[in-house]
């Protein structure tokens, strides 16, 4: 027998140390059909895991139970990344708390402490995901930074090198100021800010009237190489060919046409610095434009900015601004809202820098996985992602893979004056020298799905389990990491990485912001583990995980769902108190079970268990997990505990024969089969209740995964006694509504009359069900005249009388309903003036407006309410 309460701690301890002991989540290549296979995007070993990650891994665990319970070998790779800038940034906030800087530390001395915490870290994350219930593959652990590991990203570099798609070169980059590094287009955050624009006068050099440009950013000034004007601008033709002086510099630069300007930018005249933008980087290419650093790697600008050189680009501008409207230079000062570009990192303000770095070649790399996506060979869900993806396959640019820090697989390039370059994993000898940055971590990242099963050795696992079945993650990586590994995948292998990715949404706080810590709304996975228990999270989750959509995470979504699981206990404890001692040879089986003798409810709940299963079944087949897990809730807990359980419990009460068997029976399997489903979504509270059920379903299987789902082609599916049945719960809801609008007390038995084309029905071969469900004395048909006094509850059908006299004393309840009623106009008073305040206020978080018209329209439908009843009783 179950406890009395459901206590997820004690329980989660002994199921996982269950299913560790039996290996239920290891997999081996085994003859004969293909193996469901995921692997896991790696977390960053930067420390504990977020609600994202537990939504992520919530939601793989969720596949990968639903293909070992339809008995296909499944295999899940767990393993970390190691998170290159993320986690290098972390230790650098380390080191700067003892007072340390990694310089003064010395590469080796700091990559040795970076292993050693990373080791730490990645037992904390792993620990964490196992907490979380995700049956991985423990056997096959792996980190972007092992040695198997390591081998794969050498040997593609060096791949991709002879094939001469990787090229080292001077670019124009983003460049992370606080990092000390470069980052590629899609790893930096565009973000709009306001700021202003600068109308600055370049005079001309003979000392007269020359052009007035207009920038956001007047120390880029000093890395102008010419000033372009649209050749249909009348406004500055005669300024063509001529030369205008930089402000402080006096360094003359040309006035030049390029039909790139736009007449209605600015002033229409754009000053180029190749050096710091990238269309001006274009534009300067286009007419042999000299590239001058204005500002350099550690964000101060130059020697080119004369006076200003060794100023913070911050300070600079101030400083610049300040002498421009001082001298006379600065015409005009306007508010302007710009395109800011910030590291994905840190935050800090990028700067685009021309930079020496290391370049992959994509635009052959794309051909095959556009191929793919065309084909279909490669799905993305939901399917409005792929016009996205395909968007910027088309117009992919080179990507820059060379990063300015010490964590990371080192590019194994080597220099010797006087040598061509060598790429070797060792030092081919004395007087070479190792390129000293590392790879971007998406490269190493790209591989996984290779990498995990050996590649580049043809091991007997890359065979099997190569290529991989799904993807789960983020849509904002779409881009960083699964269109990078599918371009490896055809590079490499000549094929898909996998032929599904199921991206889903970000977890935002419930008012719909992203979760940070400055913001004080980071919700901790673990905390709600321990407070409600880890089915409850897991549910809470996955049952708003519709496809590709971000969640507005409530703390209350986990109460409802620990509900729920205290619901699924409390109905097992029920049925299990009415099942006798011992379970019969063989269990109670669905089978034995005659179509023709069954009840209506009986037919209806097997019917609604079928379709419920099978719609379960095609929900996580379709990689909607939301839906099973709504269509299991809404089946367990608004049909069979609230209606059938009900019913089944006068049937319990009588005497030994057929039709208690018959309600056993249709109690045990349902329940079983219903929480076999419910498994991948809530393991743990399933597991324990199928172990105490099992012996009464005749199940042998020591676990719910070895035992699989139930058999859907049952044959119980029945659309009529669905139709039927769903009539009498309407007609039994409708008196129950009546009895609350008119607080009639819980226990009062009430009688009633029908009318209307159900109302035989409903008195006749199904009054039992109504009088026991809507607690009434008795249930007739209209004879004569409608009852004096009496309430009408509609229903489909149906009308009901309920005679008031002797049941509720009219002047009472009249008297109370006024007060109640007073004191509802009242708070629609109070509702209507908090509007008009939050509305008046510009600055009202929409959050709180949204909050306040919920609170009015239900204050005005509960007004509502209480006129209907008055005049009930008038």
């Amino acid at each position: 027998m179950l406890e009395k309460a459901y206590d997820p701690k004690p329980v989660e301890e002994a199921r996982l140390a269950s299913w560790d002991a039996a290996g239920l989540s290891h997999s081996e290549p085994r003859e004969g059909g293909r193996p469901y296979t995921i692997v896991i995007p790696p977390p960053n070993v930067t420390g504990a895991l977020h609600i994202g990650h537990a939504l992520n891994n919530s939601l793989q665990d969720a596949f990968i139970r639903h293909h070992r319970m339809l008995g296909q070998e499944s295999c899940w790779v767990p393993g970390c990344d190691h998170g290159g800038i993320a986690t290098q940034n972390v230790m650098e906030k380390q080191l700067k708390a003892e007072k340390v800087d990694r310089h003064a530390l010395g590469r080796d001395a700091f990559l040795e402490r970076m292993q050693s915490w990373t080791r730490d870290c990645k037992k904390t994350i792993l620990g964490q995901l196992h907490r979380l219930g995700a049956s991985l593959d423990w056997q096959r652990e792996a980190f972007t930074m092992d040695e198997p590991r390591a081998k794969a990203v050498f040997h593609a570099f060096k791949t991709l090198w002879e094939r001469g798609l990787i090229y080292r070169g001077e670019r124009l980059v983003n460049w992370c100021v606080r990092c000390g590094t470069a980052l590629s287009d899609i790893e930096v955050e565009r973000e709009e800010r306001k700021g202003a624009l600068y109308h600055i006068h370049y005079k001309n050099v003979d000392g007269g009237e020359g052009i007035v440009v207009a920038t956001t950013r007047p120390i880029t000034m000093f890395g102008d190489t010419a000033v372009a004007i649209n050749p249909k601008d009348d406004r500055w033709r005669h300024m063509v060919g001529k030369k205008v002086l930089i402000p402080f510099i006096d360094r003359p630069i040309p006035v030049i046409e390029d039909s790139y300007v736009e007449f209605e930018l600015g002033t229409g005249a754009l000053k180029v610095t190749p050096a710091h933008d990238q269309n001006d980087w274009e534009l300067g290419e286009r007419h042999h434009l000299a590239a001058i650093k204005a500002i350099g790697p550690d964000g101060k600008l130059t020697e080119a900015a004369g006076p200003y050189a060794g100023l913070s680009r911050e300070k600079a501008q101030d400083q610049v601004v300040a002498d421009l409207e001082a001298q006379g230079y600065l015409r005009k000062k306007e508010d302007h809202k710009s395109a800011v570009q910030a590291c994905y990192r840190c935050g800090s303000v990028i700067e685009p820098l021309l930079s020496l770095q290391w370049f992959v070649k994509q635009t052959e790399l794309a051909k095959a996985p556009l191929a793919a996506l065309d084909a279909g060979e490669f799905r993305i869900y939901p399917r409005n992602w792929e016009k996205p993806y395909r968007d910027w396959l088309v117009n992919i640019k080179d990507w820059c893979v060379s990063r300015q820090i010490w964590w990371g697989h080192r590019i194994p390039v080597w220099y010797k004056d006087g040598e061509k370059p060598l790429v070797s994993l060792e030092s081919p000898g004395a007087g070479w020298t190792q390129d000293p940055d590392v790879l971007d971590t998406w490269f190493s990242s790209a591989l996984w799905p290779l990498a995990v099963f050996g590649w580049p050795d043809d091991t007997k696992d890359l065979a099997y389990y190569y290529p991989t079945s799904t993807l789960v993650t983020g849509y904002e990586i779409l881009y960083l990491w699964v269109a990078r590994m599918q371009m490896m995948g055809h590079a490499f292998l000549d094929k898909p990485v996998f032929p599904d990715a199921v991206i889903h949404g970000i977890v935002r706080d419930k008012s719909g912001k992203k979760m940070s810590k400055s913001l004080g709304n980071v919700v901790d996975p673990l905390a709600m583990m321990d407070k409600y228990g880890t089915d409850a999270l897991r549910f809470a989750l996955m049952v708003q995980a519709h496809p590709g959509k971000d969640i507005a995470f409530d703390e209350q979504t986990v109460v409802s769902a620990r509900n729920f699981v205290n619901k699924l206990w409390n109905s097992t404890r029920f049925v299990l108190m009415n099942l006798p001692e011992t379970a019969p040879a063989g269990g109670y089986k669905l089978e034995k079970l005659s179509h023709g003798r069954l009840e209506t409810a009986d037919a209806w709940i097997l019917s609604r268990y079928q379709n419920t299963l099978a719609r379960a079944k095609e929900s996580l087949d379709e990689y909607d997990p939301a839906a099973a897990a709504e269509a299991l809730y809404v089946f367990l807990w608004d049909e069979f505990c609230a209606w059938y359980i009900e019913l089944a419990k006068g049937r319990l009460l009588g005497a030994e024969g057929e039709d208690k068997e018959v309600v056993r029976t249709i109690l045990v399997q349902v329940l079983t089969g219903s929480l076999k489903a419910l498994h991948p979504i809530m393991p743990f509270v399933t597991e324990e209740i199928y172990a105490a059920l099992k012996p009464y379903a005749g199940e042998t299987a020591e676990f719910v995964l070895k035992g699989g789902y139930h058999k859907l082609d049952c044959g119980w599916s029945n659309p009529e006694v669905e139709k039927e049945m769903s009539k009498v719960m309407g007609a039994v809801t409708s008196i129950r509504s009546l009895r609350s609008q008119l607080n009639v007390p819980p226990g009062l038995k009430i009688k009633a009359v029908a009318e209307g084309p159900f109302a035989e029905a409903v008195t006749g071969k199904h009054r039992a069900y109504a009088m026991s469900l809507a607690q009434l004395e008795s249930l007739e048909p209209v004879d004569g005249a409608r009852p004096a006094q009496s309430a009408t509850a509609v229903a489909e059908g149906v009308t009901f009388f309920i005679p008031l006299a002797g049941v509720i004393d009219f002047a009472k309840e009249r008297e109370r309903l006024a007060k109640d009623l007073a004191k509802a106009e009242g708070d629609i008073e109070k509702c209507e003036a908090k509007l008009k305040n939050l509305s008046a206020a510009a600055s009202a978080p929409a959050e709180k407006v949204a909050e306040a018209k919920e609170q009015y329209h239900a204050v005005l439908a509960r007004r509502d309410r209480l006129k209907e009843t008055i005049a009930i009783l008038s």
